[in-house]
């Protein structure tokens, strides 16, 4: 068997220049960006398990916390899901907003604070759009409603965020018009 040439008749300086095709952009071995980063953690943090463990009971009435215990109503359940589900138990938004305003104010880390400040808003945005007496009774949130509108355009304008929160902050925003 014949071998076939294999640069289709170049010569060495023309395989040359064609080597040099892209020599001029920057390097990307040197991993991933912030923006990428940040996307990645975002997505972590919607899929991790809620409850985290048996220390979120500990705010409920101590019969409810006995009944969360034995029967884990929220195994399998993640953050993501909850916090896009227009059924939702409210003391549940409620909880998940509690927990990511602590990690966003003590998180080690920007980017944790990042993703924890993203979840933080989107427990309040459900609590807008499917929980209104959290607004109205409860109080989940101080901020008024032109303070959310533009808390939630700022959050749009995160290139990093999922597409079911751009749609939640979108949703959540318009309301408030």
């Amino acid at each position: 068997m014949e071998d076939k040439p294999t640069t289709f008749g170049l010569g060495r300086q023309e395989l040359a220049r064609l080597w040099q095709v892209g020599a001029d952009t920057p390097d990307d071995r040197g991993g991933p960006s912030e923006e990428h980063k940040r996307a990645e953690l975002l997505r972590d943090r919607l899929a991790e398990p809620w409850p985290p463990d048996s220390a979120a009971a500990r705010p409920l009435p101590e019969p409810l916390a006995i009944v969360l215990e034995q029967f884990k109503p929220l195994a399998g359940c993640c953050v993501g899901d909850l916090l896009f589900d227009p059924d939702a138990d409210p003391s549940v938004i409620w909880q998940i907003k509690d927990s990511y305003k602590e990690r966003a104010r003590s998180g080690s880390a920007t980017l944790e604070r990042d993703a924890a400040t993203v979840i933080y808003y989107a427990a309040i945005a459900n609590a807008l759009l499917f929980h209104e007496a959290l607004l109205r009774d409860d109080k989940i949130t101080t901020f008024s409603n032109k303070e959310l509108h533009e808390h939630f355009s700022r959050l749009l304008s995160i290139p990093w965020l999922t597409p079911d929160l751009v749609s939640l902050f979108k949703t959540a925003r318009e309301k408030l018009l």
